[in-house]
């Protein structure tokens, strides 16, 4: 009996419970929901580029492989310490000072400095690197010169022969064969007296070659050849390669742009062209390096390929740019460095931007929450463009300029609940 009363006093307990949960449950259903605080904003309205971004290669603007013209031992290095040899091992002479020898004038200003010039340095146009063995070569102008001397010498007696055969013709004092032999002697001698003048020109050459000089501006590589060796001077690909300089400023910027940009590109210079054809082309195009943020960089196209890699479907993009030297020396720009382009693939435009964390996702979709009447969220499904350096998404399709968008607290924005703009 006590048992069955307990049952009864739980059961009634349990309803009235059920009853008092179930009012306070319709008291909250009557209550309005209160609105969720939210930033609200237009989209913001201006002019955009849009951009497409390649990987590309820094390369020096020039290269040259400074190579032996004559043959012979190498006597002096210029930008390697101690690389001199001060007499001739074979006669124990003393080599001639380089301020006494030919091309001296072409020294530039500073290159008097030689002794600050070290390998990886920069050096100038003109400004002397090695010294070849001119013994030979300064015989052999000799040799020529004297040779010229004997000729000139030959050409005045044959003068003096034929003025005399020209005065004794008319008398008959001669024949004419006596005549012309000394007629077609000092036309001989005028001959040789040419071949001799080019073998002197030719010596002088060669020993002119004995000086090598810098063919351009830039860095000097580490030296190939270590004085005292024999250095080969043959013309061609035998011949022995010295040391390398390779120019930085300006630098070239290599890359590879696919055809889709390239008909992109096409197509903004057919309608420019066509708008203006006597403008001139805009050419620009921002870089970065691979540690820096934004394009802070500017280059110009200078040259693209005539025809696309079969391969890639890509075209050969070369651009140009000035490479400073930094407070600590050091060119801005390396060759071999990597950096990032980015190309304009169309004129400027208007267009309107929300901020890129205004955007949700919702499968593959994209979409911002706008605000309604009544204060309501409602989910706007939007086309997308490119993203702006400033964090600021280019929208195609979907909003208007007087669109109120929710910019924040995304996470707790549900349709069924109002909203109201946060002061």
């Amino acid at each position: 009996m006590y048992t069955t009363r307990l049952l009864l006093f739980t059961f009634i307990t349990l309803a009235l419970s059920g009853c008092i949960q179930k009012k306070d449950a319709q008291v909250d259903a009557r209550k309005p929901t209160e609105a969720l605080p939210v930033k609200i904003i237009h989209p913001t309205q201006r002019q955009v580029v849009d951009y497409e971004e390649f990987v590309g290669r820094m390369l020096p603007y020039d290269q040259v492989d400074v190579r032996a013209r004559v043959s012979g031992t190498l006597i002096r290095c210029t930008f390697k310490k101690g690389a001199e040899m001060k007499t001739n091992p074979q006669t124990g002479d003393a080599f001639v000072a380089e301020e006494s020898t030919p091309h001296s004038s072409l020294l530039t200003p500073n290159s008097n400095d030689i002794e600050d010039l070290k390998e990886g340095y920069e050096v100038k146009e003109g400004q002397l690197l090695f010294v070849i063995d001119p013994d030979v070569y300064e015989a052999a102008l000799l040799n020529a010169q004297g040779q010229l001397e004997v000729l000139e010498a030959r050409r005045e007696r044959m003068k003096n022969d034929l003025d005399r055969a020209e005065s004794l013709l008319p008398q008959k004092a001669i024949s004419k064969q006596d005549y012309d032999l000394a007629r077609f002697n000092l036309k001989e001698c005028e001959a040789q007296i040419a071949v001799a003048k080019a073998t002197i020109k030719t010596a002088q050459i060669n020993l002119n070659y004995t000086r090598i000089y810098a063919p351009i501006d830039g860095y000097v590589g580490y030296a190939q050849e270590s004085v005292g060796n024999l250095v080969q001077g043959n013309a061609g690909a035998n011949s022995t390669t010295l040391v390398k300089i390779v120019k930085v400023d300006p630098i070239y910027i290599y890359l590879n742009i696919d055809e889709s940009s390239v008909e992109k590109l096409k197509k903004i210079d057919v309608a420019r062209r066509e708008a203006n054809p006597d403008a001139d082309l805009d050419n620009s195009v921002e870089f970065r390096l691979s540690d820096e943020d934004g394009f802070p960089h500017q280059a110009k196209i200078d040259y693209h390929a005539p025809i696309l890699d079969r391969s890639t479907g890509a075209r050969l993009v070369r651009a140009v740019c000035p490479n400073p030297k930094l407070l600590s020396g050091e060119r801005q720009f390396q060759p071999g460095m990597t950096v990032h382009v980015r190309v304009g693939v169309t004129d400027p435009y208007d267009a309107l931007l929300v901020p890129e964390d205004c955007l949700g996702t919702n499968q593959s979709e994209r979409f911002v929450y706008v605000v309604v009447e009544d204060g309501m969220p409602k989910m706007q499904i939007v086309q997308l463009g490119p993203l702006q350096s400033d964090n600021m998404r280019v929208i195609r399709k979907g909003l208007s300029k007087d669109d109120n968008v929710i910019a924040d607290n995304l996470m707790r924005v549900r349709l069924d609940r109002p909203v109201k703009n946060r002061e």
